[in-house]
């Protein structure tokens, strides 16, 4: 699965990126991403005054239209490091199943329930939907729709346990600059 179709499948909830990312690192990460992408969306604009409807331009732009996954992938980190409650929660979760959660093929529905039941005690719907999608959690689509209202129009959901890559590309390739910085940047 990808970025783009993770956010498409948001839906209107889209705005919750907006919601939950300082506006200040999404324009740094897009800087340190793609200096032609930081020029036309934020260069010579005011964040202060101009930000949430320059970053609204950017989602609806490179994601929704130009299907841009560095740009979705980069949304989602940000959004996964913003939310670091929910995702340490859903992950300490999931890590008590199976202590490598990457081999997780399908997570039971009894175990998927009660999960969904403990982490919405302290997180809304929207917020524990949208950290499903973006880490690929692999609870039946059933049990999403019924527990959180909203169905996953991803097909084939669960995806699928991809083999994990090492830390260099396919060519071998380094980790690109903008992933290492995002890595690194210390959480706020």
């Amino acid at each position: 699965m990808t970025g783009v179709e993770a956010i498409k499948a948001l839906d209107s909830d889209t705005a919750i990126l907006l919601k939950d990312i300082p506006i200040e690192h999404i324009v740094k990460g897009v800087q340190v991403l793609s200096r032609s992408l930081f020029i036309r969306y934020f260069k010579g604009y005011r964040i202060q005054v101009h930000g949430k409807k320059r970053v609204r331009q950017l989602i609806e732009r490179e994601i929704l239209e130009k299907d841009n996954d560095e740009v979705a992938q980069l949304l989602m980190t940000l959004w996964n490091r913003a939310n670091g409650p929910l995702y340490h929660g859903m992950y300490n979760q999931v890590k008590q199943i199976n202590e490598d959660v990457d081999e997780i093929e399908k997570i039971e529905d009894e175990d998927a329930e009660r999960i969904l039941d403990e982490l919405s005690e302290d997180f809304d719907a929207a917020r524990i939907f949208a950290c499903v999608l973006f880490n690929e959690v692999k609870f039946s689509k059933e049990i999403v729709e019924k527990k959180l209202g909203k169905p996953i129009p991803i097909d084939p959901w669960p995806p699928e346990v991809v083999p994990e890559e090492s830390e260099e590309g396919e060519e071998g390739e380094e980790k690109t600059e903008a992933s290492k910085q995002v890595e690194e940047a210390p959480a706020e």
